[in-house]
């Protein structure tokens, strides 16, 4: 099966990712770009928190997750990989999906919180959320290129 018709509960590769729409992949950016900014301004304030904060920002990211599982019955339609809707259908990947996610936000932040500790400037910041917007959106980034 081409990876682009595959659904989304039967994505089994990180590279099913390069099939999601470009808002899916924006909305991603934007989350990841909003926790380095939040991640910017708790770090200097609680130093020694950082494995707190992760765990709250992950928690944050995985609640609504939790929730909206609980809304999947039998007859649940799972969209194909391109017509996923940001907001409909985030609770509908396979559960390794996640912990992929998750690996990849405590990541954002703990590099986050090491800048923002070690060489607090604006520059450091802007290149930082620069960094990170094109990483998350690069897999439309390459579907372009690749056209």
């Amino acid at each position: 099966m081409h990876p682009a018709e595959k659904r989304l509960n039967e994505m089994n590769r990180l590279s099913d990712m390069l099939h999601f729409p470009a808002i899916v992949n924006a909305g991603a950016s934007l989350n990841v770009v909003g926790t380095l900014l939040a991640t910017w301004w708790v770090a200097p304030r609680y130093p020694a928190l950082v494995a707190v904060w992760i765990a709250l920002v992950l928690a944050a990211n995985l609640l609504p997750v939790v929730l909206l599982r609980l809304t999947i019955r039998p007859e649940t339609s799972y969209p194909r990989l391109r017509e996923m809707d940001f907001f409909r259908d985030q609770h509908k990947f396979s559960d390794w999906v996640y912990l992929a996610a998750s690996a990849d936000m405590a990541f954002w932040v703990l590099l986050g919180w090491t800048v923002a500790t070690l060489h607090r400037t604006t520059g450091s910041l802007a290149g930082l959320l620069v960094v990170a917007a094109v990483a998350t959106f690069s897999p439309v980034i390459w579907r372009l290129i690749r056209q």
